[in-house]
C-alpha cells in the first residue's frame, strides 16, 4: 500500500477518534467534573443496609408547620438529569400547596447539564439498584421531622415517571396516590394490577411529545383499565416533553393547567392543610 493510500484510511480514522475523544470529554466534563446533588441536597437518609442517599427536602411555610406536626408527603422524583436546581424549585413550589416534597438522588451524586450527559446518565443507570434506594427511602421517611408517612403520594417528572411507576407498584399500600408526567408507561396490565384496589394514577401527557406517541398513551391507558386500577390520563395540547418547568408556571394557560391538576389530584387524596400562600419566583 502506498503513502496516498496510507492517508486515505488513516486520516478518517484519526479524525473519528477525535470526535469520539472529543464528546468523551465532553461527557466526562458534564457529568464527572460539572454540577453535582451535593450542591443541591440539604438531607440525607441514613438507610438500612448502612448507606447513605442525598435528597432535596422542601418545606410549607411556617404558616403550616405552627399548627402541623404530621404533614403529608410527596415523594418527587427527577428527571433524567439529576437532582438540580429545577426539580428543588418545582419542590418547593409544590411544598406550599401543605407538603413536606422529597427529591431523593437517583443518580448517586451525578448531575447532567448536556442531553448527551443526561443520556449516558439514563442509559448507565441499575434500575433495580434505584427501586431498591427508593424502596428504602420511603420506609425511611419517619425519619424527617413533621411528616406523616402514611399519607405519601408518589410523583415523577419523565426518568422520574419510570422510578414512581417502579416505586408504587412494589409497594402498593404505601401510597395514597400516583402522579406521571410524560414516563413510566406501561403496556402490560400485569405490570400495573399490583395497583389494583389502592391509590390512583393521574397521567400527565402533550399532545406533540416527540418522545412519547399518542399510541403508546393510549396503551399506557388500555393496561390500566384491563387490570381495573382508578386512573386518570390527561393529554395537553400543543405542548410537548417536560413542558411543566419551574419558569413555564405562571405563563401559560396549559402549563397552568396541567400544574393546577396536579395539584387538585394531590390534595383529593393527602387532604393538606388548607391555606392560602402563594409562592414567588421573583
Amino acid at each position: 500500500m502506498n503513502r496516498r493510500m496510507k492517508l486515505v484510511f488513516i486520516v478518517p480514522l484519526v479524525l473519528l477518534a477525535g470526535l469520539l475523544l472529543g464528546v468523551t470529554g465532553v461527557l466526562a466534563l458534564d457529568v464527572f467534573f460539572g454540577a453535582q446533588a451535593s450542591q443541591v441536597a440539604n438531607y440525607v437518609f441514613e438507610l438500612e443496609d448502612g448507606q447513605e442517599l442525598q435528597a432535596f427536602v422542601a418545606r410549607p411555610p411556617q404558616a403550616f408547620l405552627d399548627d402541623a406536626d404530621d404533614l403529608p408527603v410527596v415523594m418527587m422524583f427527577h428527571e433524567w438529569w439529576g437532582l438540580n436546581g429545577e426539580i428543588a424549585e418545582l419542590a418547593m413550589l409544590l411544598s406550599f400547596d401543605g407538603y413536606i416534597v422529597v427529591v431523593p438522588d437517583a443518580y448517586q451524586g451525578r448531575v447532567a447539564r448536556t442531553v448527551p450527559g443526561a443520556l449516558a446518565l439514563r442509559l448507565a443507570v441499575d434500575m433495580d439498584r434505584v427501586r431498591d434506594d427508593m424502596v428504602a427511602v420511603r420506609q425511611a421517611l419517619g425519619s424527617i421531622e413533621g411528616t406523616n408517612p402514611a399519607r405519601t403520594a408518589a410523583l415523577g417528572f419523565c426518568f422520574g415517571g419510570d422510578v414512581a411507576m417502579d416505586l408504587v407498584t412494589t409497594l402498593p399500600s404505601d401510597f395514597v396516590a400516583t402522579v406521571t408526567l410524560y414516563g413510566g408507561l406501561r403496556s402490560d396490565p400485569e405490570d400495573v394490577r399490583p395497583l389494583f384496589g389502592h391509590g390512583p394514577v393521574l397521567g400527565v401527557f402533550g399532545e406533540t411529545d416527540p418522545q412519547i406517541s399518542l399510541e403508546r398513551v393510549d396503551g399506557f391507558e388500555t393496561a390500566l383499565q384491563e387490570a381495573m386500577v382508578n386512573h386518570r390520563i390527561s393529554v395537553y395540547p400543543g405542548v410537548g416533553h417536560a413542558f411543566i418547568q419551574p419558569d413555564t408556571i405562571g405563563d401559560g394557560a396549559v402549563v397552568d393547567e396541567a400544574w393546577n391538576e396536579l395539584r387538585g389530584f394531590l390534595r383529593t387524596y393527602l387532604d393538606p392543610v388548607s391555606r392560602q400562600i402563594t409562592y414567588s419566583r421573583k
